[in-house]
């Protein structure tokens, strides 16, 4: 009897065919699509300002004093940003800018709370939008042959009928855009300039020349002017004005008691001061005056720094190894680069990040600059805002006047390990430099006094009470150098199809306006005023060729004496002579003669060619370091994601392969 098979196990459902399957992934994608629309109309109509700023000085984020001067617009401010199609055209470069400013001026929009009103204009050639920019005074730019000006400029009005302008964006000053925008709001909402004195031995409002013409004023000083009502005041001055509530001191000269006396109870009224010294002001010596006779190039204020508890160290000038500057120690046809260490570019680890002054800075550079330190017994708090690196070290001010010798100071530089103080905040308690009162005057030809005054003289003003001590703690800042003000330390002047611009090489004018602007008490503009820069410095490598140099450069001088005694040596063989030179003319020498030179000769291929080897060990570690990122971004970084696409695929089709049933028998 056949017995009955088992029944067989029920078969799973047949798979969907293809035409299931075509129609899910066709209505896949469609959704897919529909939702990528969905999101690009709502971000663009609500996140159009939304971004994630993930560089390291943050260049694409409003910054605090930004916002704080939004905050305080209380009058609607309209911005109209004038931009021409045809220059994105004719410059793409340009496009790329105007994208930057467009979406700045947005987030200033969205900031304001609806105080800032932003209008997008493309003034077409013989427009009314062209008129308009006219009016405002936007720089106009031929750039095609047909003479048709083009515009990239920004125009700001309040409800007084005020307006302020940025004539062209220029794609140098990138890293000052946001304060570029900032100030011309600020502008739009300051009714009145806060009253700064300046008092200066120095020519910064320009002076004449030979010819008779004037100088141009410092850039510095047309920006304080800019910023605020600027005061001169006279270096015999006996009263401070009391509208000042900023006093600037540049190069403080031989000041009478009178005029220290002054600015000694100005501070203790509560005046805040910012004071520029030098142990050697290279920009004096190079004019014409008693300095370049003298040679009296040094000022100080020291009556005033006892009394306030800071001291410049006497007859020195700070060298630093690390901060030193490229220089040419050779002739315009034969440059020899040579880091002076006399001449300081002064970056970010340099700064006092702790302090809103400093805190935001990218470069300050300084020439000759002295030493600050606190006295001993001191009241006051001493608080280094720029510094040196470690490797430092003290120089003589007599090295460094006249002629310096950046070669020979290079040669000599032994690091101290220690950070000298080159610019610093002085606050606290302080009493009088004058105890005893106001010194007297020195006495004069009292019958020429007699003859020149006046029959009735005007009755004097009675002196005003001394103030013994600050009733509140001062607020002084000093710099150990007015070189840094000069125009040709840190800003070049270009000119702009008939306008002048500044493009700044450092942040020394920002350092200015920022310290007037910190002792005002006015703290919205300073962590605005510098972005960081645009070109970021490798600083890897800078630090990689400063330890080469320091390791190399004594080796290649000591090569260089060699090579310069050994010639001396051949030089003066070859114009030896034997017997018979006379009468031929020629020179006469003995084998052993012959042999020296040929040695010496020896000896100049072999030392030319370890300095060859001495040059090359110099660039060694840089050229590793650029073979070594040659190969992570052009084959590691490829290497690596071709890997991973692997090893991912991998993966997949292990997923996707369908598991091996066990087979089973049967009885039959």
């Amino acid at each position: 009897m056949a017995k009955t098979p088992p029944p067989s196990s029920p078969s799973p459902a047949a798979p969907a065919g293809p035409s299931h399957r075509g129609l899910l992934s066709a209505g896949g994608v469609l959704l897919v699509f529909v939702l990528f629309v969905a999101i690009n109309i709502v971000s663009s109509a609500t996140l159009d300002t939304a971004q994630i700023d993930l560089t390291q000085n943050r260049l694409y984020t409003l910054s605090a004093g930004t916002k704080a001067v939004l905050a305080k617009i209380k009058e609607p401010i309209t911005l109209r940003f004038y931009f021409s199609d045809a220059l994105g055209r004719e410059i793409p470069s340009y496009a790329v800018y105007a994208t930057r400013v467009r979406e700045l001026l947005q987030r200033y929009r969205a900031a304001s709370d609806g105080k800032i009103r932003l209008e997008i204009i493309n003034p077409t050639p013989f427009s009314d939008e062209e008129d308009r920019a006219v009016g405002f005074g936007l720089q106009g730019v031929p750039v095609s042959q047909g003479g048709d000006l083009v515009y990239f400029g920004l125009a700001g009005s309040n409800s007084a009928d005020k307006d302020e302008i940025i004539s062209f964006f220029q794609p140098d000053r990138e890293r000052f855009l946001e304060y570029d925008v900032t100030k011309l709001v600020y502008d739009l909402t300051v009714t009145k300039k806060p009253a700064v004195g300046l008092l200066s031995s120095l020519p910064m409002q320009g002076a004449y020349t030979g010819m008779g013409q004037p100088s141009q004023p410092w850039i510095v000083y047309s920006q304080m002017a800019q910023f605020f009502d600027l005061k001169m005041v006279d270096q015999s001055a006996a009263a401070i004005p009391d509208d000042v509530k900023v006093l600037v001191i540049v190069h403080p000269q031989n000041l009478p008691q009178k005029t220290l006396y002054a600015i000694d109870q100005f501070v203790l009224r509560g005046g805040h001061a910012l004071v520029f010294v030098d142990p050697n002001a290279e920009g004096q010596m190079l004019r014409p005056g008693p300095a370049q006779q003298t040679g009296m190039t040094a000022s100080d204020l020291k009556p005033l720094f006892d009394a306030w508890g800071v001291e410049m160290v006497p007859g020195k000038v700070a060298g630093d190894r690390i901060a030193a500057r490229t220089v040419n120690a050779g002739t315009e046809s034969r440059v020899r680069a040579v880091d002076y260490l006399a001449w300081l570019g002064l970056r970010q680890d340099n700064f006092n990040k702790e302090d809103v002054l400093t805190g935001d800075l990218s470069l300050i550079q300084m020439a000759s600059a002295g030493i600050l330190e606190p006295t001993k017994g001191a009241t006051t708090k001493f608080e280094p805002l720029i510094q040196t690196s470690p490797q430092s070290e003290e120089i003589d001010v007599d090295k460094v006047k006249m002629q310096p010798d950046p070669v020979a100071l290079l040669a000599q530089f032994k690091p101290s390990n220690e950070r000298y103080t080159l610019a610093a905040r002085i606050s606290g308690p302080v009493k009088t430099a004058f105890p005893n009162g106001l010194p007297p005057e020195p006495k004069k030809d009292e019958d020429k006094d007699k003859a020149a005054a006046p029959s009735d003289p005007a009755p004097a003003a009675p002196p005003a009470k001394q103030i013994m001590e600050a009733k509140d703690p001062i607020n002084v800042i000093v710099i150990a150098d007015t070189d840094m003000l000069e125009d040709r330390f840190w800003a070049d002047a270009q000119d702009f199809f008939g306008q002048q611009v500044v493009v700044p090489t450092a942040s020394n004018g920002d350092f200015v306006v920022n310290a007037i602007d910190n002792l005002l008490g006015s703290d919205e503009l300073i962590s605005l005023r510098t972005r960081g820069e645009s070109a970021r410095p490798f600083t890897l490598v800078r630090a990689i060729q400063k330890n080469a140099e320091l390791q190399f450069r004594e080796k290649e001088r000591q090569l260089n004496d060699q090579l310069k005694d050994t010639q001396k040596k051949l030089a003066e063989l070859q114009g030896q002579g034997g017997p018979g030179g006379a009468e031929t003319g020629k020179v006469i020498l003995s084998k052993d003669q012959q042999e020296a030179i040929d040695q010496f000769r020896t000896q100049v291929v072999q030392i030319r060619r370890q300095l060859r080897d001495v040059q090359h060990d110099l660039r060694r570690n840089i050229d590793d370091l650029q073979m070594l990122l040659k190969f992570i971004n052009i084959w590691l970084v490829p290497i690596l994601v071709g890997i991973a696409a692997i090893v991912v695929g991998v993966v997949r089709l292990r997923r996707r392969a369908p598991a091996r049933r066990p087979q089973t028998g049967h009885v039959t």
